[in-house]
């Protein structure tokens, strides 16, 4: 199984821009962050965690009872888990009232956690329209533009409200993730220091910084700062997410394994985090337990196409196939130049049998799969292999359904000569008139015994009888 991995890092609940004062009781919700690099293949690659944090009571106008009431219900729902129930509620307050920018924001959110990304993205701008320093809206929009690969859009929008806000640590932050994800890496480093510049101690711009180094596989220092981050905030789940990717580098899977665990129980809603634990769950053959981890990959983030590739994975080692076929065929609709889920669906179809699929059909449709996966410039040892087999199966197939066919046509042939034969002739003696004497014993060798004659059981072996 040809499992993608993600390296992510996010920001805290609330926002980093020390310029977006919370309210003492409203802490607004924090940023999300963005894929950094194609989450495809067994490679780790780094990538940032989707929308991680929850709507909340915004600071703005006073609202009517009826309208704080919907809205707290908004809130709830969100909370709970249930953007699609909450969706309807806060556009309802928006009807109301178009001045909330914050309640634009968490609408976006909830757009974004039910795979409305484009919806998601209008309410973002709409939200910055009303309020510029609206910083995690920008946040979540670059980041939003980063997973739709339009990271020249990202770019743009956040230098153009940096241009206005130069001092919003946490935009240059989030610059530095969109020019990281761009493999721009020096230039994203830049970014990073601007903000511990200006704040030596802030650990979103340190883990941004070391997912750096990581990527220019500068281990060592990538470890060190991100262990100076776990100084300053060891309750922070990205710093385990960041520390388990740097195990993987030093091909410690048991340790990586741990500290994944580690950020999910932290915080359960980092869609990447559990993508990538279940991945090494999978590859330590523990599927159920991989299952339950990146379900909630793709409840937090419908649209991570890694995430289905991953539980697709899982479903398949746990003898799913029908489950397996629904999320590797989600992960390219969601993206169509994941060439892993080619392969994963070929090997799939290989493996054995589909639900509702005729066995020279599966077949085929393997070798299409696996030839998808070499076109789009995917390379994997046993690539060969497996086509060779699909092929050799193929023809044992045709073989078998050939001889299915001749004995089905034999046994047709005999059944159409058995009902073309004349009925047999009736049984000797069968014709004998009123008044005959009936044969006697017909069945029986020889003559009928007389009535007084002894039966075979009074003799005795060598005697005369009687």
């Amino acid at each position: 199984m040809r499992s993608a991995l993600a390296l992510g890092l996010v920001g805290s609940l609330a926002s980093a821009c020390a310029s977006t004062p919370p309210k003492p009781e409203e802490n607004p919700a924090g940023s999300t962050r963005p894929p950094a690099a194609s989450a495809g293949g067994t490679t780790p690659s780094l990538a940032q965690p989707a929308p991680a944090a929850q709507p909340t009571s915004p600071p703005g106008p006073v609202l009517d009872t009826r309208t704080q009431g919907a809205f707290d219900d908004a809130i709830r729902h969100a909370h709970a888990g249930d953007c699609a129930g909450a969706i309807p509620l806060f556009e309802s307050v928006l009807a109301q009232d178009t001045r909330l920018a914050w309640a634009d924001y968490d609408l976006a959110l909830c757009y974004e956690r039910t795979g409305q990304t484009d919806r998601a993205a209008d309410v973002y701008r709409r939200a910055l329209d009303l309020n510029p320093e609206l910083f995690p809206a920008a946040e979540n929009l670059a980041h939003l533009y980063l997973r739709q690969g339009r990271a020249s859009s990202a770019e743009s929008a956040l230098r153009g409200i940096l241009a206005a806000h130069p001092t919003a640590l946490c935009l240059h932050t989030a610059l530095a993730e969109v020019l990281e994800a761009e493999e721009r890496y020096d230039a994203a480093a830049d970014e990073a220091k601007v903000v511990l510049k200006g704040d030596e101690k802030n650990v979103a711009a340190m883990l941004e910084l070391a997912s750096v180094y990581y990527h220019q596989k500068r281990y060592e220092l990538a470890r060190m700062v991100t262990q100076n981050a776990k100084q300053i905030d060891g309750a922070d789940p990205l710093i385990y997410n960041t520390l388990a990717f740097l195990d993987l580098a030093d091909k410690n899977q048991a340790l990586a394994i741990e500290d994944f665990k580690k950020a999910t129980d932290l915080r359960d809603d980092l869609p990447e985090a559990q993508s990538n634990l279940g991945a090494l769950l999978v590859s330590s053959q523990d599927y159920q337990d991989a299952i339950e981890h990146l379900q909630l990959a793709v409840r937090y983030e419908p649209d991570l196409a890694s995430a289905h590739v991953n539980l697709g994975n899982a479903y398949r080692g746990n003898k799913q196939a029908d489950l397996a076929m629904q999320e590797y065929q989600r992960a390219l609709q969601l993206d169509p130049n994941l060439k892993d889920a080619y392969f994963d669906l070929g090997v799939l179809f290989l493996d054995g049998s589909m639900p509702g699929v005729a066995p020279l059909d599966r077949l085929n449709q393997a070798i299409g799969y696996l030839q998808k996966f070499r076109t789009a410039g995917g390379d994997d040892p046993k690539l060969d292999q497996y086509l060779a087999d699909a092929r050799k199966a193929i023809g044992q197939e045709q073989r078998h359904e050939e001889i299915e066919k001749r004995n089905a046509l034999r046994k047709a042939a005999d059944e159409a000569k058995k009902q073309a034969e004349p009925p047999p002739p009736p049984a000797a003696g069968g014709g004998s008139k009123l008044g005959d004497s009936a044969p006697p014993s017909a069945s029986k060798l020889g003559d009928a015994v007389p009535a007084s004659a002894p039966g075979p059981a009074d003799d005795k072996l060598g005697g005369q009888g009687k």
